[in-house]
């Protein structure tokens, strides 16, 4: 049975709809738990199949590419096909896998970046939803080694499914697998039910924003009495400071933006990390940190803050304006390339 993938964004919003209503971050434990343990499987498996096909061994290599050059069809492969070991095979990949892709390289900018703007935006609302102020005071130590887990696992997974499946890998990793297995399939919909179980997690700190942006606006214009009779604008602002009214609407339409770029989805996931990501991690953070750090010592023991050296703060001026030209090559190079 052929159904359209719109059919599938459709079901997601209306189940994703209730989902985002949860107003509380520990309610969704459960739901997290559970999409990291269909993660897991899913990444055990992906895994599997690049293994599978990383022994597999490469035809026609003791024949060379017809070239004539014999000493680099004698270093390519002194045994035969057949005789070459698993770990042989692995090992002949690895190195023969170019070391620089000039094609598309760019978007590796804003991916990367996009990468990890999640746990940027939730690293506060994580650090508030641990149970107790005892446990509260290890998180700044154990979440840059969680985070640095996580890099070194991205890398060994990327290298090694590129270097499995070769260039035909697609955008989707999951999509890459056998069409004829059923293990494949799992896979498939074992991600397909992570991503909906993420999602209210990933949505909420926008949530947040935007409802505290909205309650802010209401404030300001309710000053006045005509203002709150007369304006329709303060009216819709009312209606959307209903956390379940305005998650309903952010939902509905992040699943349009879903089903207009489904099809770009590499060329949307590098402009969100160039346009946004990168400021959102390298512009804002430092220069935030400036603005709250006093200037001198004695104010800072006077007003209970911490002193930002000179030094510190022409590091931190340094690495905003690497952001911003991140943020700028990324998101021109990306809206050239689409």
């Amino acid at each position: 049975m052929d159904v359209s993938t719109s059919v599938f964004l459709a079901l997601m919003v209306i189940v994703q709809i209730p989902l985002s209503w949860i107003q509380e971050i520990r309610h969704l434990t459960v739901t997290n738990a559970l999409a990291n343990g269909l993660i897991m499987y899913g990444l055990i498996l992906c895994l599997g199949f690049a293994f599978q096909n990383a022994i597999e061994p490469v035809p026609g290599v003791e024949q060379g590419n017809g070239d004539g050059n014999e000493d680099q069809q004698n270093s390519d492969a002194d045994v035969d096909d057949g005789q070459r070991g698993p770990l042989a095979e692995i090992l002949y990949k690895f190195f023969h896998l170019p070391p620089f892709n000039s094609d598309g390289w760019f978007l590796f900018i804003g991916t990367s970046v996009l990468l990890f703007e999640g746990s940027i935006t939730l690293l506060i609302p994580l650090q508030e939803a641990v149970a107790t102020p005892q446990d509260r005071q290890y998180f700044p130590t154990l979440y840059p080694n969680v985070i640095l887990c996580i890099i070194w696992f991205y890398t060994f997974f990327g290298v090694f499914c590129w270097m499995s499946f070769g260039d035909g890998v697609r955008t989707v990793m999951t999509t890459s697998l056998p069409d004829d297995s059923r293990l494949a399939t799992t896979v498939q919909l074992a991600y397909s039910v992570a991503v909906m179980l993420t999602f209210p997690l990933q949505n909420f700190p926008s949530l947040e924003i935007s409802c505290t942006a909205i309650a802010s606006m209401l404030q300001r214009m309710s000053v006045s009495e005509a203002v709150r009779s007369n304006n329709s604008l303060f009216r819709i602002l009312q209606i959307l400071q209903r956390r379940d009214v305005l998650s309903s609407l952010l939902v509905c339409a992040l699943g349009m933006v879903a089903v207009l770029t489904m099809e770009r989805l590499d060329k949307v996931v590098s402009l969100m990390g160039g346009l946004l990501g990168c400021p959102l991690a390298f512009v804002f953070p430092p220069l935030i940190h400036n603005k709250l750090a006093s200037l001198t010592p004695g104010a800072a023991s006077g007003r209970g803050g911490y002193y930002l050296s000179d030094r510190r703060r022409l590091q931190n001026k340094i690495v905003a304006a690497l952001g911003f030209g991140a943020m700028v090559v990324a998101t021109i190079a990306t809206i050239l390339k689409w």
